[in-house]
């Protein structure tokens, strides 16, 4: 006899894995974020482990297919060919762990607990030094370990953060716990950063963070992504062993303005504690403006140098490390 379709879904491994995240998020990770800091970190290295053994990133819970952990293995086997398959492995397990305490510390947000979180922004306090008045400064940043954490200990130095953020994760196909749960984490953030509201990545955002800029404020930009389709878009940069066509947002803002570009990283550095790194500030105005191509080249070059140095140290908090496959690629090595 055949079920009805609607008693057959039920029983699918697929079904009960995602409808799981309305008591992973709902429940549990809520009362994980109640614990004491220690324990509460231990919980979500734990809650990380076991997401990467059954491939409970919600991307991939959305889309119904495991791809993370593959993919991200491709990944720091380019990086690192020499590791063994346990070190591989580790690194992935890593990357599920680094996004769920991104998750934990966005539950602390939204219980109102951020000053549990330790910040050192001596680093960023030295790069204001080298800000000129009056001039924009674009902050560029990958997606490693918690770039939240690096925005806010900026607003808590007293200057108001600007960013974008993507509306993938109201997609249909993300649970509705997942949802609200980002809707509710951007929303305490925004407060976070200075009650700033975040915007949706497209040309309206752009518009906003030119005008940013040229009244002299900070917009930060996450730019470890491939470029766009559009062939007059990108900027080949050496990145992770060979050059690699980037989105370029962040530097073509940096020149329209005139304003300064610095990189930022902002680690785990130990519980609850987050020390800021920040490159040397960059100035588009020492370059050469008559080919803008190159320019734009000469200006990301130690920018990315510097984020790649980071990842590179501790690969598994990159937890973009799934893109690297998707960049186009020159030939040659660097």
């Amino acid at each position: 006899m055949q079920l009805p379709d609607s008693i057959a879904r039920w029983l699918k491994p697929r079904t009960w894995n995602y409808a799981a995240q309305r008591l992973d998020f709902g429940l549990l990770l809520p009362l994980i974020a109640r614990l004491p800091l220690r324990w509460a970190y231990r919980v979500s290295d734990w809650r990380g482990a076991f997401n990467a053994r059954f491939a409970r990133d919600w991307t991939e819970l959305s889309v119904g297919s495991p791809f993370m952990g593959e993919r991200c293995a491709a990944a720091y086997r380019e990086l690192f060919p020499q590791a063994s398959r346990t070190e591989i492995q580790k690194m992935v397990v890593q990357r599920y762990q680094t996004t769920t305490r991104e998750e934990l510390v966005a539950v602390l947000a939204i219980q109102g607990r951020l000053d549990k979180i330790d910040w050192d922004m001596a680093s960023f306090r030295q790069a204001l030094v080298q800000r000129q008045a009056g001039r924009g400064l674009v902050v560029v940043i990958s997606h490693f370990d918690n770039f939240f954490l690096g925005m806010i200990g900026i607003a808590r130095c007293g200057q108001p953060v600007h960013t974008m953020k993507s509306d993938i994760v109201q997609d249909p196909r993300v649970h509705p716990t997942l949802r609200k749960f980002f809707h509710v984490k951007y929303q305490r953030y925004e407060e976070a950063m200075g009650d700033v509201p975040f915007l949706t990545y497209g040309a309206a955002a752009r518009d906003a963070f030119h005008r940013v800029l040229n009244q002299g404020g900070i917009v930060v930009m996450a730019s470890d992504g491939p470029a766009s389709q559009d062939e007059h878009k990108g900027t080949w940069v050496s990145w992770m062993g060979k050059k690699r066509k980037m989105a370029d947002g962040a530097v073509r803002m940096a020149m329209d303005t005139g304003s300064q570009i610095v990189g930022m990283r902002s680690p785990y550095a130990k519980l609850g504690r987050v020390v800021a790194q920040w490159s040397e500030m960059i100035d588009p105005q020492n370059f050469p403006m008559h080919d803008p191509v190159r320019t734009r080249e000469l200006i990301y070059a130690p920018i990315f140098a510097f984020l790649e140095t980071g990842i590179r140290a501790d690969p598994g908090l990159w937890w973009a490390a799934h893109l690297l496959g998707d960049f186009e690629v020159k030939d040659e090595q660097v």
